[in-house]
């Protein structure tokens, strides 16, 4: 008997057509990288949120970066209200204070991904904990036991960090990229006009996807991912 496939869909409009499956496989632990502005954050919050939303999934996301209060402002103005399902159980929202000197993977975090009700956990970002990390190698070790950890208790995950570098032509990969199962990368293009945001998949686990790049539009609804005309 085949198994069964299990999808955990975004929830980002235009992102899920770009899998062969329609969205992740469940357990996969995905990195959405790239340089300041791309708009990872938002895809993070919209994973939680419309994980609740759409899926009815509980999410965990986590800020190293804002506080909790500046995330459910930001998410309210893009047309995400974490506070209803913050406050019906379905979605947590957790800080890690990067400025005390917290560990990647708290108490409250592990517990977190060992409670048979969270589906989904968004990081955002992982960039301060390197700068915390002893060594480089003791900072991916690190990474590489929480992604076993997570994908040990059904759970799926999108993590961001930046890259200082987004060439879409000539991608300069950094260790930490190859530890997890798929691969995004979000940047900008010079146009015309100025500057265009794009995004393009460079890497997923278990199901083929679209290698176009394709532009990507920030409203007041949230971050959509057009098709190329």
């Amino acid at each position: 008997m085949a198994e069964e496939l299990h999808v955990v869909k975004t929830g980002t409009p235009g992102l899920d057509e770009m899998f062969a499956i329609n969205g992740f496989r469940r357990n996969m632990s995905v990195l959405v990288s790239g340089e300041p502005g791309a708009g990872k954050s938002i895809v993070a919050m919209q994973y939680i949120y419309n994980g609740a939303r759409l899926y009815g999934e509980g999410g965990v996301l986590v800020t190293s970066e804002q506080s909790i209060e500046k995330v459910r402002e930001i998410g309210k103005s893009l047309g995400m209200d974490f506070q209803q399902f913050e406050e019906s159980g379905l979605v947590t929202i957790m800080k890690i204070p990067i400025a005390m000197g917290a560990e990647m993977t708290p108490d409250s975090l592990l517990n977190a991904i060992k409670d048979p009700s969270v589906q989904r956990i968004a990081i955002d970002s992982l960039t301060p904990f390197e700068f915390l990390a002893p060594s480089e190698k003791e900072f991916r070790v690190k990474i590489l036991s929480f992604v076993e950890t997570v994908a040990k208790h059904d759970v799926t995950m999108l993590v961001t960090a930046e890259k200082k570098k987004t060439d879409f032509e000539s991608v300069e990969f950094s260790a930490e990229d190859f530890l997890f199962d798929g691969l995004i990368l979000m940047g900008r293009l010079r146009s015309a006009a100025g500057f265009e945001r794009v995004l393009s998949i460079i890497k997923m686990r278990g199901t083929a996807h679209s290698e176009e790049l394709r532009p990507i539009k920030i409203t007041n609804t949230g971050l959509v991912v057009e098709n190329i005309e």
